[in-house]
């Protein structure tokens, strides 16, 4: 059956592409050791086959390099306001497939509800796709609310199916970013907030990753990705007792804020940043029993 189903995904060959095999592979060593975490675990694992076998025909917008540069010189990420064609029966499956592990593995009620408004016309792919590109995601916290489902599930849902499609246009407009100076922590490509950030190589250079697109962005050491506060009395680290070297969150006493951090070689593959999510969410209940928040990664970027 399992052959069978991954066929279908990926063709002829049953094998997936090394990155998702590699995260299924990770996803299985957290079910199996970690048990607190292995309901998420397996949500994650039963949608990212489908998710990345079905990005959809997706090109990028029609971007010129200067376009792009004067958009990043003025603080504007690459996809803000740009017209995104999108692939709708693509879209739906994947929505289908997450909102169907969500009512399998998590909010039964909510899951069905999703199914009902998209099918029902009542949520409309391209204005929800037109709302995060605008920097609006509050548009779709407003009409989730006025139809009744959780605001909070839908952005969840809808990043979660956007990632994929998102991840691979990132990809293919990172080139322009080069030559570009960012400071921000939000997201230059799409504007989202960071999902979590990177000690990345020997030199433990940190990198921010999005959530929304997986775009990565050098970011200072000494810096609060949310307020930019600077002075070192206000910002630290936390962690759990013999994971330092590998895992530890970046705290703000200015504002209270806090982003994961791992400790990588290289860049994590967009497969894997959702993995590293799911293998640090005790690091989220550590901080938040601490007193500190971080924002969804589909929130107003001023938020």
């Amino acid at each position: 059956m399992a052959g069978g189903i991954l066929g279908k995904l990926f063709g002829r060959s049953a094998t997936p592409p090394p990155e998702i095999a590699e995260a299924m592979a990770e996803l299985d060593r957290l079910i199996e050791s970690r048990a607190t975490l292995a309901a998420p675990a397996r949500m994650l694992r039963e949608v990212l086959p489908s998710l990345f076998a079905d990005a959809g025909v997706q090109d990028p917008p029609q971007l010129t390099a200067k376009g792009a540069s004067l958009k990043l010189r003025g603080g504007i990420p690459l996809l803000r306001n740009e017209t995104l064609p999108l692939d709708v029966p693509a879209f739906r499956r994947r929505w289908d497939a997450v909102r169907a592990a969500v009512q399998r593995h998590q909010n039964p009620a909510g899951g069905q509800a999703l199914a009902e408004a998209l099918e029902q016309g009542q949520l409309v792919p391209a204005n929800l796709v037109a709302s995060v590109l605008a920097g609006k995601p509050d548009d779709i916290h407003l009409r989730a609310d006025a139809l009744g489902l959780d605001p909070g599930l839908t952005t969840a849902v809808l990043g979660l199916v956007l990632f994929p499609t998102l991840s691979r246009i990132g990809a293919e407009l990172a080139p322009m970013r080069r030559e570009a100076v960012w400071e921000h922590g939000c997201c230059p490509t799409c504007g989202s907030w960071p999902l979590l950030g990177e000690f990345r190589g020997l030199e433990q250079t940190r990198f921010l990753r999005c959530g929304l697109c997986a775009a990565g962005w050098e970011f200072p050491r000494l810096a609060c990705v949310f307020c930019g506060e600077r002075h070192h009395r206000q910002l630290g680290y936390l962690g759990v007792e013999g994971e330092e070297s590998r895992y530890r969150v970046s705290t703000c006493e200015s504002c209270r804020g806090y982003v994961k951090m791992v400790t990588s070689l290289a860049a994590l593959s967009a497969p894997a940043l959702l993995v590293a999510n799911i293998a640090t969410l005790h690091l989220d209940l550590a901080a938040a029993d601490r007193g500190y928040a971080s924002p969804p990664v589909l929130a107003e970027p001023d938020a």
